[in-house]
């Protein structure tokens, strides 16, 4: 059984009020509430976090697949217009493909919380925390890099509407 968090004094005071911890506080409080002979519990939780970390990968992934296979169809006659359409939309097509490549190679890719050899739960705990974290880390390098290449993506739309111009494909 988990170890109850002790109740506060006045939970309204700003003293008492929950906070982000470091790293090893983190470790720390896991810890003191699991305890050290819990292994299994500490894995299964920090398993469901993994899980939900690979989830929302998988949605960025798809939302990127979308912007690209929109491009394929459409990116012609919304670049055509003119050289600010087409750099942005070149400008974000190549940014929704970055924030792919970092979920791919950074986020999604893996390395098995298992495969990391302690002796101690401590470190183990701490190795896994640092796998955590720098996946959550690239996952937000790849949200903003998705919502600046679909920004861009979005603008080159914006300049074909403004510039409403007919197509002209020459034969060769």
């Amino acid at each position: 059984m988990m170890t109850r968090m002790s109740p506060t004094a006045k939970s309204s005071d700003r003293r008492f009020s929950a906070r982000y911890l470091t790293r090893e506080g983190e470790r720390e409080s896991i810890l003191a509430r699991y305890g050290h002979e819990r292994f299994e519990a500490i894995q299964a939780m920090v398993e469901r976090q993994l899980d939900v970390l690979m989830s929302r990968s998988q949605l960025l992934l798809g939302l990127c697949g979308i912007a690209i296979t929109t491009t394929g169809f459409s990116g012609r006659l919304i670049a055509g217009n003119s050289r600010l359409g087409q750099g942005l939309i070149i400008g974000g097509l190549g940014l929704v493909l970055c924030a792919a490549s970092v979920l791919v190679w950074g986020v999604l890719h893996l390395t098995w919380i298992t495969q990391r050899d302690s002796q101690f739960i401590d470190n183990w705990l701490m190795a896994v925390l640092e796998y955590r974290d720098r996946k959550t880390r690239l996952f937000r390098l790849s949200i903003i890099l998705l919502l600046i290449g679909l920004t861009l993506y979005v603008g080159s739309i914006a300049v074909m509407l403004v510039n409403p111009q007919p197509i002209i494909v020459l034969p060769k």
